[in-house]
């Protein structure tokens, strides 16, 4: 059974927000509190407290008079806060950042694994004794109707705007089994260029609105700290994010449809994001691509609906490399945009080249000759290609 998460926008009422904006301000006190206790006993005494142990001396806290108000809000959220640490811990662990205390002014969120209900036939989601509407498209309701719920984590954006996000178990519709099958190049000028020849290019959704953004960052900078003035125009500078990231992920959602509906096999070169936005002159423009993200959906819709997934070598030499013959030629350099074969003639578009070879590679169909002849040198690299070669 394949899990996927449904985000709705919720319209509460006054006194609702008011339940919603307790759970929101308990469960941070409880994260924040949890992380500075963790991080004191370590550094102090080396002593890695687990997370049963904090959820413990939660109900003792609840107790005190000076927290009687933590009684005000589900003890079940409170718990699932803890967990939210346990996960920001392990996430540490694997190569990413120190969990970070929560501020009330940025995104809030808390988490329901009890008691989950939509009524039926209406747009109305059940939080304990509130019934919440909600918007969504019909797909999105005719799937939580049917589908069994597993959590529901509600969140508040630095808008205003409420939100949940419905995890729920379903069954996806295999789509129909072709024999196409595409390589990608991932890029700037263009955001991919496929095997086949296609160009799709990049909209670069926050460049078009940098001036306007920065205009508002500059106004934010001027007004006094605390002042009414100041929040509203934090709003307007949140508003532009917001239609960045809403025009971005509409994006990249359709282009990733296209490709999985028409595709049964991709083939996608191994980016290292994290190495490449180093480079400052073009770290702007390859987070506004938004490559990692678009990768995430290939191969999760590609789990859901019967798809394959190829990955090559980040080391693959596929802009070097001709598509037609294998000739390699270390000379190339980004300012040629055409590729010119010296060993078969074969012109073609750099990138459209590009992808061609991830293509290649993936089959494991790999260069022959580099451009000194050196057979020992190029057997070495067809190694190193074939053993990074990942089928997922």
């Amino acid at each position: 059974m394949n899990l996927k998460a449904i985000k709705i926008r919720l319209y509460p009422t006054f006194k609702q927000q008011t339940v919603l904006n307790q759970h929101f301000g308990c469960c941070r006190f409880i994260y924040n509190n949890a992380l500075n206790y963790k991080e004191t006993l370590y550094s102090n005494y080396k002593i890695n407290v687990s997370k049963f142990d904090i959820i413990k001396q939660i109900t003792d806290v609840k107790k005190e008079d000076d927290f009687i108000w933590l009684n005000d809000v589900k003890a079940e959220c409170l718990q699932n806060s803890i967990d939210g640490l346990e996960a920001a811990y392990k996430s540490f662990f694997k190569g990413n950042g120190f969990p970070k205390f929560k501020n009330k002014k940025s995104k809030q969120s808390f988490v329901q694994k009890q008691n989950l209900k939509i009524l039926e036939n209406t747009n109305k989601l059940v939080f304990y004794k509130n019934k919440i509407k909600f918007k969504c498209s019909k797909n999105s309701q005719d799937e939580l109707r049917i589908s069994k719920i597993k959590r529901i984590t509600y969140s508040k954006d630095n808008l205003n705007n409420y939100y949940a996000s419905i995890l729920i178990e379903f069954e996806p519709k295999q789509l129909k089994i072709n024999t196409n099958e595409v390589g990608i190049d991932l890029g700037l000028k263009h955001f991919l260029i496929t095997s086949d020849g296609e160009f799709v290019d990049n909209p670069k959704f926050f460049r078009k609105s940098e001036k306007k953004l920065a205009k508002q960052q500059r106004k934010l900078s001027k007004k006094t700290k605390g002042s009414n003035n100041k929040n509203k125009q934090r709003i307007k500078v949140a508003v532009i994010h917001k239609k960045i990231s809403n025009q971005r992920n509409y994006f990249l959602h359709n282009v990733s449809n296209k490709i999985i509906n028409e595709n049964q096999v991709i083939s996608l070169e191994t980016l290292m994001v994290k190495n490449m936005i180093k480079n400052h002159k073009l770290a702007k423009s390859i987070q506004d691509a938004s490559w990692s993200t678009f990768v995430t959906m290939l191969e999760y819709k590609s789990n859901w609906y019967g798809r394959e997934i190829k990955r090559i070598s980040t080391f693959a030499p596929s802009s070097k490399t001709c598509s037609n013959c294998g000739w390699y030629n270390p000379q190339l350099t980004l300012s040629d945009r055409v590729f010119t074969c010296e060993e078969c003639d074969y012109i073609e578009d750099r990138d459209i080249n590009a992808a061609k070879n991830i293509l290649n590679f993936s089959r494991e169909e790999l260069p022959r000759i580099n451009a000194s002849g050196d057979q020992s040198v190029d057997n070495l690299r067809r190694k190193k290609i074939t053993d990074n070669v990942l089928v997922l």
